[in-house]
């Protein structure tokens, strides 16, 4: 006789995924791991950190599946072309794409993609299509029954987070979700973009509203760290302040004039909030038709046949990467990498 399902109803399996972004994670191992060398004296922090760091997660969770995505050479273009100012302080050249001029880091890059083809992780990269706009289109179109943890140090991609997405912050090395959100972030985890559409992000250059910060938007506005909140009650509720102040017989604040006013340094004019909302806001990633059906095509293909464990054991003795794992039997130290590969087969 059939067992008979659960009485809410047929019970779902869920799926554990991870995904990781590739520049964070990278950047932060080539740039922080300043004794990891070979006995021949060429640095791989890059190397070593990326497969370690991505060994730890794997090892604290069961995933199904685990993706990396990387910036293109190009990518951020399709922002610049909205706004010219689009990290303009990080010497991207969106005419004839920016690599890694330092050929250490750019062949430890080169390395790390290796690697994590022979050890079966799928990854992508568009030229024009930035990670953060990868990692935001694969949450929005994620299955039902799926759970996802994305790696990164980039704080834009907090807003991606909810009852199913969580962030570990590799610089800080914790796993963020609703519960525990306010423990780090001072505003409620759904106003992520909000507060970068009006107060901008200096990382990427985006100006916001002119002399306001985090700090003065939650004094005016508490709300914001309690619920979600949407600009048109930011915008009411600075106009209320405002005349709540005139009726008193007291002076405008600048911060709130401006705030009514749109007024901002940067190149967005009036139109402040609706092309920093089109900069910021990864509920609508940037991404082209063309990148669309590659993401498709690399999560239902299968690895490609010569995509081979024991090729990793050979890459690392050749880079040196067996010195700094000498601790662990070789095996040891990729057996949850072994263990992703057959939950995959």
């Amino acid at each position: 006789m059939p067992k008979l399902p659960p009485k809410n109803g047929p019970r779902i399996e869920r799926k554990n995924t991870l995904l990781i972004d590739g520049n964070a994670l990278f950047k932060r191992g080539y740039l922080g791991s300043h004794d990891a060398y070979t006995k021949d004296g060429e640095h791989i922090g890059g190397l070593y950190q990326f497969i370690t760091v991505t060994k730890k997660l794997i090892s604290e969770n069961i995933y199904h599946n685990v993706y990396v995505f990387w910036d293109g050479k190009l990518s951020g273009k399709l922002r610049y072309e909205i706004y010219k100012d689009y990290k303009s302080s990080r010497g991207k050249d969106y005419v004839n794409g920016t690599e890694p001029e330092d050929m250490s880091e750019k062949l430890q890059q080169y390395m790390v993609k290796g690697y994590l083809y022979h050890l079966s992780i799928k990854q992508l990269e568009d030229e024009v299509v930035e990670a953060d706009d990868f990692i935001a289109y694969y949450c929005l179109t994620k299955a039902d029954n799926e759970d996802i943890t994305i790696c990164t140090s980039d704080r834009d991609l907090c807003q991606l987070i909810s009852k199913d997405v969580s962030l570990y912050l590799c610089d800080k090395k914790i796993y963020i979700n609703p519960d525990n959100y306010n423990t780090v972030f001072s505003h409620h985890y759904t106003n992520v973009a909000l507060l970068k559409t009006i107060i901008g992000d200096n990382s990427d250059d985006i100006k916001g509203v002119k002399g306001v910060k985090e700090k003065t938007l939650l004094k005016f506005f508490p709300s914001l760290t309690e619920k979600r909140v949407s600009l048109h009650e930011i915008i009411l509720e600075a106009q209320k302040l405002s005349d709540t102040r005139i009726a008193e017989g007291k002076k405008p604040l600048k911060g709130l004039t401006n705030i009514l006013n749109s007024v901002t340094d940067g190149l967005q004019g009036k139109k402040l909030y609706e092309i920093n909302d089109e900069l910021v806001n990864l509920r609508k990633p940037k991404i082209t038709e063309d990148a669309k059906e590659r993401f498709l095509t690399m999560k239902t293909e299968p690895m490609p046949q010569d995509s081979d464990f024991r090729e990793v054991y050979q890459m690392v003795k050749r880079d040196g990467l067996d010195e700094l794992i000498r601790e662990y039997y070789m095996s040891d130290y990729f057996l949850q990498f072994k263990k992703l590969k057959d939950r995959n087969n």
